[in-house]
């Protein structure tokens, strides 16, 4: 977090990416509590007072149904769960990235939506087909998460600079919000 920060990163995610209670059904509050402080702690050592701490949720690692079996309800509980966490614990913003279904980020977002009025960007993966897991293009994805409401809306993970580049031009002449892109390396 210090690195970043330092760096000039006006948002820094919390170490929370993946964190469920399907995961860690013991300690999850706890987990989220000190992976928010962490990111504070951090902030407060570089004198960046300004910068943001986002909450991160990423994907539970199930599928939902019916391809999968994890009913929608249950997601969208587990991610209401991480968010009013996240929230009493002090975060400026949810970071929902990394998703590669439509129907899980819908479940993010709105337990996410449901649970706080802070800021909800959200990211999406696509493969080299321009497609997410679940067969959803960039124009799908703006047209579902805009009428979601999401805040900013972008791609992450699985692809490079070279092969987002193009998905990114797309979502920006479709994009009536903000868009963000965090490419591999």
């Amino acid at each position: 977090h210090r690195s970043y920060f330092e760096a000039g990163s006006d948002i820094v995610n919390s170490n929370t990416f993946g964190a469920n209670r399907l995961k860690f059904p013991d300690n999850l509050e706890e987990i989220v509590r000190a992976a928010v402080a962490n990111a504070g702690a951090a902030r407060i050592q570089t004198g960046r007072e300004d910068a943001f701490i986002a909450l991160d949720l990423g994907p539970t690692g199930r599928l939902l149904e019916p391809v999968g079996d994890l009913p929608f309800e249950k997601a969208v509980e587990l991610y209401a769960e991480i968010v009013r966490i996240g929230v009493r614990e002090g975060v400026d913003l949810i970071v929902i990235e990394t998703m590669s279904s439509g129907y899980e980020a819908k479940a993010a977002v709105l337990a996410a939506k449901e649970n706080t009025s802070l800021p909800v960007f959200l990211t999406m993966t696509f493969d080299e087909s321009r497609k997410t897991l679940t067969g959803a293009d960039v124009d799908v994805m703006s047209a579902m998460f805009e009428g979601l409401r999401v805040d900013c809306l972008g791609i992450n993970c699985g692809l490079g600079p070279e092969q987002i580049l193009p998905m990114m031009e797309r979502l920006a002449e479709i994009s009536s919000i903000p868009i963000m892109a965090q490419p591999n390396a």
